[in-house]
């Protein structure tokens, strides 16, 4: 297994050599960034002068170097541009033509008007890709609407589905799932289109609005389609009593048929003649009290498995996170929080075989990498890197004294 700290290494993962620009914001975008980073690719961050606003979605105590930020940023190299001042476009050009890839999420037409768009990503980059994310797409009558990951959640279905689902009023997903499901349909989109150019093909422009990417990976969408929608009971949740809740997978039907065959003293209590709804909630209940009368969780766990069904207790995250399977996967990297603390974060999840898929580095400061990506990618002196900044097109320069 690779250590479980970050090595700071980028001459070993699979995309070696791929530099990767990335102006997005927030989640989606930049989570492709972190995704890219880990596998060995160099990615250079561009920040407005305030900040990455993901920077500030947090606690007072966390603002500035977020958990969130952290979540999306590690492995990157920081830098300010006010992209309103034509030098900082200019320097923004310069990047591009240094890199192979630029991913943006602004909403559409917001680049063109800084002068960062397609066409000129192409004069400057003709092998160059460009990926845009985008709430709805540029073509859509949506196209001008901001969209985070809760209104997308709600305006695709998901939260109403869920909730018809769990029988609960409508609540919001407790995770940013609209930006982490676009983010990975971008990733491998990038990938085949940077693939596109390595085999002879010229630069990609690919559009991914986050609309779509939800709901070609929401598995429920062909039970919504059918005439009538499919709603049966999936995946049941039971309380076990003194035992705590317990998941299975598969429809409830089956799971009762499945465990009645097994145990003969898990008797069907519904009476002649019921209707479904009334079958469903009581042999539901039997379940349960099946499950309570049981000595342990474990010996739960235990008869189910001996049944052929797949279960599992609900555990809360945070004992997850700090619990033995989490150990065992090596699954959390300590970073620099750049606080003079530290953070952990959860390594990415594929392990190559030969190759180094890990976790390069903590989160950047605002800023912090300017004048070594002006020299080191660009070849600017210290009188241009010094003219930059005196024109405010350079954001703070936020670097470690030492």
């Amino acid at each position: 297994m690779p250590p479980a700290a970050p090595s700071g290494d980028f001459s070993s993962g699979p995309l070696r050599g791929v530099r990767l620009l990335d102006l997005s914001r927030v989640i989606a975008g930049p989570y492709i960034g972190r995704l890219f980073a880990d596998l060995g690719a160099e990615v250079v961050k561009v920040e407005p002068p305030g900040g990455d606003d993901s920077r500030r979605i947090a606690p007072r105590h966390d603002q500035d170097m977020s958990a969130l930020y952290t979540f999306a940023n590690v492995g990157k190299r920081s830098i300010a541009l006010d992209l309103s001042r034509p030098e900082a476009v200019a320097t923004a050009l310069d990047l591009v033509r240094a890199s192979h890839a630029v991913v943006e999420n602004f909403r559409p037409g917001v680049l063109d008007r800084l002068g960062l768009g397609w066409q000129a990503i192409q004069q400057v980059n003709p092998d160059a890709c460009l990926l845009s994310i985008s709430g709805f797409g540029s073509d859509s009558q949506w196209s001008d609407r901001r969209a985070y990951a809760p209104v997308v959640h709600a305006v695709a279905g998901v939260l109403d589905d869920q909730s018809r689902y769990a029988g609960q009023p409508v609540a919001q997903i407790n995770d940013a799932r609209a930006d982490t499901t676009a983010a990975l349909h971008g990733a491998v989109a990038l990938l085949a289109a940077l693939r596109v150019v390595e085999h002879g093909g010229a630069g990609q422009h690919v559009e991914l609005p986050m609309f779509d990417a939800l709901l070609t990976s929401y598995t429920e969408v062909g039970a919504a389609l059918l005439d009538p929608p499919d709603n049966r009971v999936m995946n049941p949740i039971y309380d076990a009593g003194p035992h705590g809740a317990v998941a299975l997978a598969g429809a409830a039907q089956y799971v009762w048929g499945t465990l009645a065959e097994w145990d003969a003293k898990l008797v069907d209590p519904t009476p002649p003649g019921a209707d479904l709804p009334t079958k469903a909630r009581l042999r539901h209940r039997a379940i349960e009290d099946w499950m309570a009368a049981h000595p342990s969780r474990e010996a739960v766990l235990e008869s189910l498995a001996e049944a052929g069904l797949a279960a599992a207790p609900v555990l809360p995250l945070p004992q997850v996170l700090r619990g033995e399977m989490a150990r065992e996967r090596d699954l959390l990297v300590t970073v620099d929080d750049r606080r003079g603390g530290t953070r952990r974060v959860v390594r990415p999840a594929a392990r190559f075989s030969g190759s180094a898929n890990q976790v390069r580095g903590p989160a950047p400061r605002l800023g912090e990498h300017a004048d070594e990506v002006l020299r080191d990618v660009l070849g600017y002196d210290d009188a241009r890197i010094a003219s930059l900044r005196r024109s405010g097109a350079l954001g703070p320069d936020t670097a470690p004294d030492d």
